[in-house]
């Protein structure tokens, strides 16, 4: 997946709409025919520090494959036809962060699951958390991140990291600054599927920070791992394919399972 960030920032207005860390947008481009069907595409940017312009996650579409126009409005026209283009947004989603019944201040670790393309709205809450808003809350919360990828056919070094959607800039919020503020606190997890299981667990360097690497699919004994044995003050985002959703919303609030309350499990499903 790649994005074109030279059109989100064109397809942006002054002033812009407040959003939430985590929604999505949905984009009518001119001429505004009747009856338009709009494009839905997740913000990945943080609400602050504000900004006129917004940061979308569009997938590069495939060859041969059917796309929705607004996707190809997006994707390609020219720039000189997308510069200083009038378009409409409207904002929605309620996966957002944090949980809207849970102060900020009352939260001591948040786990962030994602599957393949999962990471785009986790982006948005990985950007507000880090922001120097919340830099009394930094300091306080524990930011773990497990993320689920394909890895890329040369196998994961520093030179293929890239190909691995926004592992780059997830990295460089879990890095030491060279300030009073210093990054996220908590850890990264890679979780590597594809041709190359049988080299076994590893880690790579990403921007500095070194990232464990599990070349396997994430398990829901990593999960009750990573949040250990106060889940009172505990928030889970899992977002992914329908079936790995499914499996740890069951197993993270069930009474069979870890009891965590359902406000502290927020979840949405990529197909």
């Amino acid at each position: 997946m790649t994005t074109k960030e030279s059109h989100i920032d064109r397809t942006s207005h002054e002033p812009r709409d407040s959003f939430l860390p985590g929604q999505w947008l949905d984009l009518y481009y001119p001429p505004f025919p009747p009856n338009q069907k709009p494009g839905g595409f997740t913000i990945t940017s943080s609400p602050y520090p504000p900004s006129p312009t917004l940061e979308l996650a569009i997938q590069s579409p495939p060859s041969n494959t059917p796309i929705s126009p607004p996707t190809q409005y997006l994707w390609t026209s020219p720039s000189s036809s997308l510069l200083n283009t009038k378009v409409k947004i409207r904002i929605g989603g309620s996966f957002t962060f944090p949980p809207s019944s849970i102060p900020l201040s009352n939260l001591k670790k948040v786990l962030f699951i994602a599957g393949g393309m999962g990471i785009n709205p986790l982006m948005s809450m990985l950007g507000y958390l880090s922001n120097e808003k919340n830099q009394d809350y930094k300091t306080k919360i524990e930011v773990d991140v497990f993320y689920s990828v394909k890895e890329p056919e040369r196998g994961l070094i520093p030179e293929t990291t890239r190909e691995i959607l926004f592992l780059e800039r997830i990295s460089g919020l879990f890095a030491p600054y060279p300030d009073e503020n210093g990054g996220l606190r908590g850890s990264v997890r890679l979780f590597a599927t594809g041709s190359n299981q049988d080299q076994g667990n590893g880690e790579v360097n990403v921007s500095g920070v070194n990232i464990p690497v599990v070349r396997r699919r994430i398990r829901f004994s990593d999960i009750k791992e990573a949040l250990g044995g106060d889940r009172e003050n505990t928030a889970v985002y899992i977002c992914g394919p329908p079936q790995m959703t499914d499996e740890f919303v069951e197993g993270l609030t069930s009474s069979g399972g870890l009891g965590i309350h359902v406000d502290r499990v927020l979840y949405e499903k990529w197909w």
